[in-house]
């Protein structure tokens, strides 16, 4: 299952990025999702960074900061690339501070007027929602597509925006079939179980295929679930094993 990815996006510092995201993290926490944050940080990476700090304090699952000259998971080779960035981030919500050039996830932008949002959104794809130190409701259509507008009073707003889009975009992963076989009544019931860490995958779009001798061989979600859930316990009981693992194949000669 791909995460869902929103970006927080402002014409230039000072607009108060992280203030919003910090506090947006922390709602989606106290509704029990599980949350990952990106953090663009154009000036370089400070191990003692604040703003890290102010996520890290509201609760977001993992942080990752990125700059031009690495990242704050250090490491001798980096990719300042939010798509390469993601490959570090295994949270089903992923909040992103900055990036506004990727064309990956739904975008907010933060500024200190409408005017200045307009502006911005005339640049961007995928924005969902404007918040803005003045006063401000209802939506602008300045945009590419019609915007939520929200002020600065209303981030529990934005979250609840936030969230539906979160949920929906899981839910389109699923089949919508409401089929029961994850053990959810509906899939937007198991889009809710997955954001909050509770599920892993859907048994009838998961990746297990099976070949023999060269030929796929259909499986039922039935199937699926019971060689998947094998497979993964008695890997789960191997050491040395990364626990991030994105694929197992196994290959049985006779």
């Amino acid at each position: 299952m791909e995460p869902y990815v929103v970006k927080f996006v402002s014409a230039g510092r000072g607009r108060g990025k992280t203030s919003i995201a910090s506090q947006a993290v922390a709602k989606l926490k106290l509704k029990g999702y599980v949350v990952g944050v990106v953090k663009h940080a154009h000036g370089g990476i400070d191990v003692a960074d604040k703003d890290s700090s102010i996520y890290r304090d509201s609760g977001a699952d993992i942080v990752v900061l990125s700059s031009e000259s690495g990242g704050a998971i250090f490491m001798s080779k980096w990719v300042n690339d939010l798509k390469h960035i993601l490959s570090y981030v295994n949270t089903p919500i992923v909040i992103v501070e900055g990036f506004k050039s990727s064309n990956i996830g739904d975008t907010v932008i933060v500024a200190e007027s409408v005017k200045e949002a307009e502006e911005l959104c005339k640049s961007l794809g995928s924005v969902i929602g404007a918040i803005v130190k003045e006063k401000a409701e209802g939506s602008f259509e300045e945009c590419k597509q019609v915007a939520s507008l929200f002020s600065f009073s209303d981030v529990e707003k934005l979250v609840d925006l936030i969230e539906r889009k979160a949920l929906e975009f899981i839910e389109s992963q699923t089949p919508k079939a409401n089929c029961g076989y994850c053990g959810f009544e509906t899939c937007r019931a198991f889009a809710r179980a997955f954001a909050m860490g509770k599920t892993s995958w859907c048994p009838v779009t998961s990746g297990v295929r099976l070949v023999v001798n060269g030929k796929n061989i259909p499986l039922n979600p039935f199937v699926k679930r019971i060689l998947r859930s094998t497979i993964e316990g008695f890997i789960s009981s191997l050491k040395g094993v990364d626990e991030s693992r994105k694929k197992i194949f196994i290959e049985i000669e006779s």
